[in-house]
């Protein structure tokens, strides 16, 4: 790992321990402070609508003035949004602090973009991996020290911890982060604004699916994603904070598991197989997972059940997301990756809004769509991808 992708990695990782403490316990805070009917999926959506808003703005930002200022920004509105999620006495000060945060989520489409400009396109699925890892070692950490704290530090806890978690990593990178987008490769004079870019972007091949694919996948994970609490809540019925201490064992497992397979055996996987391949690969244990999730006896086999989950999201984010970064020039990393993640976070507010619905329809519904939607896309896969 040379030293500037280090740098990368280590940012995101620390930003993502703070991340992964507060994000499963959303629905159980937005509960236990009274959230009904509607209120419970707006609140797990409003932090992915903003970064929809937001993304492709910071991403095209990232092209004219640099990958740098705007990774520190993001850190800077991170910390500031987590203690605001600690403060929070009620649903609308949560719901403003979720709010802000989505607005201030720019750090993994410019992580992407710096990885992208100092990778050659041989390299990129290793580097997108790296960064996959570095995402898949957050959610170890982040979950159990999100539960735990809440369990016996109080509510407010995660929120703070994971303010001091993300305020330290922007201090840190003051100092050391880089700049990897040379100057004479930066964008001038072009509108922030996507909408043009968009319709540029529907006239290279194949790119329109790459990134309806990461869209749909990222759609089907969150339209479960917020309801495993919620899930062992109802099915073994927990208490708030119990929920949110169980679920963040099963996420360490599953970032583990992802770390090990993003950062270890994907150069070896990349060497041996095409992206489309390992995408399709990815795609198949996302769907058996999803299947079988909701349907286990008992706490124990959900560390069995979360493995084929976490196989498929190991392999498809990295690969979806070098496929898309080999399709359009250096210039154009930090805009189509913004786009990209901005409509990941349109899938990540809509998901969770469907999810959450229709969780109280009955808790496996939920995973039934998550698993017919990544079917789907495997199957259409097939001749949309060139090998």
């Amino acid at each position: 790992m040379t030293g500037h992708l280090l740098i990368i990695f280590t940012t995101v990782f620390i930003d993502l321990i703070g991340f992964g403490m507060v994000i499963p316990l959303v629905g159980l805070y937005g509960r236990h402070f009274g959230a009904t009917g509607l209120m419970l999926p707006i609140l797990g959506c409003i932090y992915s609508l903003m970064q929809f808003l937001c993304a492709p703005l910071w991403g095209a930002l990232s092209d004219r003035v640099g990958r740098r200022p705007v990774m520190l920004i993001s850190l800077a509105g991170s910390t500031i949004s987590y203690v605001l999620f600690a403060l929070a006495p009620s649903y609308p000060m949560l719901l403003a602090a979720r709010a802000f945060s989505g607005i201030c989520a720019a750090n993994i489409a410019t992580a992407q973009a710096s990885i992208a400009d100092i990778t050659t396109p041989a390299e990129r699925s290793r580097g997108m991996g790296l960064l996959g890892a570095a995402f898949g070692i957050g959610f170890t950490l982040g979950p159990p020290l999100g539960g735990i704290a809440s369990h016996h530090l109080g509510l407010s806890a995660p929120g703070w911890i994971a303010a001091a978690i993300c305020g330290l990593n922007f201090c840190m990178s003051i100092f050391r982060l880089p700049e990897t987008l040379p100057l004479h490769k930066r964008t001038t004079g072009r509108s922030l604004l996507p909408l043009h870019d968009v319709k540029h972007l529907a006239q290279v091949p194949g790119l329109i699916f790459l990134v309806t694919s990461f869209f749909l996948v990222t759609f089907a994970f969150s339209t479960m994603e917020q309801t495993f609490s919620l899930l062992f809540q109802s099915k073994f019925h927990f208490e708030t904070s119990k929920a949110g201490y169980f679920t963040g064992f099963i996420l360490m497992t599953s970032g583990i598991l992802g770390a090990f397979i993003q950062g270890g055996l994907m150069k070896k996987l990349s060497q041996r197989f095409t992206e489309k391949k390992l995408l399709q690969a990815g795609l198949l244990f996302n769907a058996l997972g999803m299947l079988i999730f909701p349907f286990c006896p008992s706490y124990v086999l959900y560390f069995l059940a979360i493995i084929p989950l976490s196989i498929g999201s190991s392999l498809i984010n990295p690969n979806v997301s070098a496929l898309i970064s080999k399709s359009v020039s250096a210039s154009e990393q930090g805009r189509t990756l913004g786009i990209t993640q901005g409509l990941g976070s349109l899938a990540r507010a809509l998901g969770p809004f469907c999810g959450l619905l229709t969780f109280d329809v009955h808790y496996a519904i939920p995973y039934l769509l998550a698993s017919l939607t990544t079917l789907t896309l495997f199957i259409a896969s097939i001749s949309k991808i060139k090998s």
